[in-house]
């Protein structure tokens, strides 16, 4: 590692050995499975993981996903313009689409852009959300060089609820879900409503694109799933979402003197994402269990721009990516802890008005994995192959190793590989596609050390990520833009959380040190990569009682760049944010929640607008 991330390193370490022990021991008992598909004790986990569930993310009254992540350890977001606008997740500094995306195990994103559509996701649909930081190719495939965020809906055994809320900005938002069944069946369905007026997407008035209106958004959702238990041994299941959204964004076209006109047209674009599968967990006997998934993910759009720069009627674009994935994964007990062995089928299709050369896709991978605990100590090996009809063969692998020092304390490591297929564009863009392209690969290390009591839990990671091959659009000396395999990032730094309870008093706070830089040969070798801050945490403190709840977090960001040259600089900023929620009586409660208290004007990209001071509240009817 640099000497700059070793010295943070120390500096924190030295810090975090200082706190004191707060409680006696007691297992935590959250349950996380993106870490190595094995079920397992989060406390256990060989790797650095959130766990998010349901109580938690209602209770701090969150509206979006976005909201969500960008308070989260090793997670920085870029906005443009407001609810439902395109959003960027920089996971540990890696780019958005090195960040793979599952609902439900299943992948989920677009196979041109490379990323996942994150903003069209609704919060109301989402039971639990898991974010594994560091490479996890060996795990799940192409996309986890920065991390895997987990998306997983409402399922079977969710409790019937309804919810209203109305804020500033004409906010409103709505859901209710219908659940029931017996020990053996299980079903739950979910409808949600979001619609809010936003904010004017682009707040420079000297930007091509600027047109003085507010850019409104809206999202219809709907969830079902089911689970039946045949016997203690069997089981199996369906689940289903889909999201239907419109956004509103200012824009313009050239004229035939390639001047920039018709900014007062309605730009904008609408969207469905969605996600189904069925499944069946077997065990077939006291060391064998299997696991069956087969899922589809639609990523699909249609952008409404003016037809000429003098006829300003709609011309529609449409894109599609439809990915379908059959899983076929035993977990087998033997050699004293648990062998994987798996193998997987991926499609991914693109249906567009762009006529892409090759417009599909298939990747055929096999797994293997095995997870050891032997005294004090535990080992973690995956390894996997994945074969892409477009291009051949990517290898991966991940060791970890962690050891329980004792009770209270732990420390361990992992190391891995991991690689980034390239996108349709990237390959098949009419006219400027480069078919030779290869993925993106990285090399990553990592150490952490663990405090976790039934009080205080806290955690140090520190890390390195080796990108090469990465894939940039240049111009060519025909003056045509193409892609290839020209840059190199280094991805070094540390993330501190500490969490602290007792009696109902809550606090904690989450400091990250991100020092992700371009090292690829040019003028740009040493900048920072854009819109990444090297310093960026959230601190909040609050009281929770049977009846009521107050939190108060603040959230901040140092300077970042809005471009590779580093010539753009983004301010700092900080925000403050309040929740708050009373226990009218044993099936009815109040909700509110204020975000940029102080009204702090900030932008994540040049020229983009955000939220200023905004709230919502909301009344909640869930029976006990």
């Amino acid at each position: 590692m640099n000497t700059s991330i070793s010295k943070t390193y120390l500096l924190i370490l030295s810090a975090l050995a200082s706190i004191p022990a707060m409680a006696e021991v007691t297992q935590l008992n959250d349950v996380v499975v993106t870490a190595t598909r094995i079920a397992q004790p989060l406390r256990e986990v060989v790797g650095d993981v959130t766990v998010l569930d349901r109580e938690a993310i209602a209770a701090q009254g969150n509206s979006s996903l976005q909201e969500v992540l960008s308070r989260q350890p090793g997670i920085q977001i870029s906005n443009l313009g407001g609810p439902g606008k395109s959003t960027s997740v920089y996971l540990r500094g890696a780019n958005n689409s090195q960040t793979l995306v599952l609902i439900d195990g299943v992948n989920f994103g677009s196979a041109t852009l490379g990323g996942a559509s994150l903003q069209n996701i609704p919060l109301d649909q989402i039971e639990r959300v898991e974010i594994l930081r560091g490479p996890a190719a060996s795990l799940y495939g192409s996309g986890a060089i920065g991390g895997v965020i987990q998306i997983f809906t409402r399922q079977g055994d969710a409790k019937s609820s309804a919810e209203i809320g109305y804020g500033n900005h004409n906010t409103i938002d709505a859901k209710a879900t219908l659940a029931g069944g017996d020990d053996a069946t299980r079903y739950s369905i979910t409808a949600a409503h979001f619609k809010t007026d936003g904010v004017n997407a682009i707040v420079n008035p000297k930007n091509s694109n600027y047109n003085p209106d507010q850019d409104g958004y809206e999202n219809n959702s709907l969830s079902l799933a089911a689970q039946h238990k045949i016997n203690t041994q069997h089981a199996f299941g369906v689940s289903a979402l889909g999201a239907w959204g419109e956004n509103h964004y200012d824009g313009s076209i050239s004229n035939s003197a390639y001047k920039p006109v018709a900014q007062s047209y309605d730009y904008r674009d609408k969207s469905f994402n969605g996600s189904a599968n069925v499944w069946s967990k077997n065990q077939w006997n006291d060391i064998w269990t299997s696991h069956f998934k087969a899922g589809t993910s639609i990523d699909e759009g249609r952008n409404y721009t003016p037809f000429s720069a003098t006829n300003y009627q709609d011309k529609v674009s449409k894109i599609k990516t439809q990915q379908t994935l059959l899983s076929w994964v035993n977990d087998v007990s033997i050699l004293g802890g648990t062998v994987q062995v798996g193998a997987e089928t991926l499609g991914q299709k693109v249906t567009s008005d762009t006529d892409y050369s090759v417009n599909h896709r298939r990747i055929n991978s096999v797994l293997a994995a095995y997870l050891v605990t032997v005294s004090d100590v535990t080992l973690q090996l995956n390894g996997r192959s994945d074969d892409n009809s477009q291009y051949g063969r990517n290898n991966t692998g991940t060791l970890g190793l962690a050891w329980q020092m004792n009770d209270d304390w732990s420390l361990g490591t992992t190391m891995g590989t991991a690689f980034k297929a390239p996108s349709f564009n990237d390959l098949y863009w009419p006219g400027s596609g480069n078919p030779n392209v290869k993925p993106e690969e990285s090399n990553s290390k990592e150490v952490f050390v663990r405090f976790a009591n039934n009080r205080f839990q806290s955690s140090l990671t520190v890390y390195e990520n080796k990108v090469t091959n990465l894939i940039e659009w240049a111009p060519t000396p025909s003056g045509l833009w193409q892609p290839s395999n020209i840059g190199t990032a280094q991805l070094g730094g540390a993330t501190l959380t500490a969490d602290w309870q007792y009696a109902g008093y809550i606090a904690g706070a989450s400091y990250d040190y991100l020092d992700a830089k371009d090292t690829s040969a040019g003028a740009n070798k040493g900048r920072q990569l854009a819109r990444r801050a090297k310093h960026a945490g959230v601190v909040y403190v609050g009281l929770e009682t049977p009846v009521w709840m107050a939190r108060v977090e603040m959230q901040a960001q140092g300077q970042r760049f809005d471009d590779a040259a580093n010539k753009k600089v983004l301010a700092g900023y900080a925000l403050t944010n309040l929740a708050a929620s009373y226990q009218i009586d044993k099936d009815w409660s109040l909700h509110a929640r204020v975000n940029n208290l102080f009204n702090r004007d900030y932008q994540m990209a040049t020229d983009y607008g955000n939220l200023g001071i905004n709230g919502i509240v909301s009344v909640r009817w869930q029976p006990k």
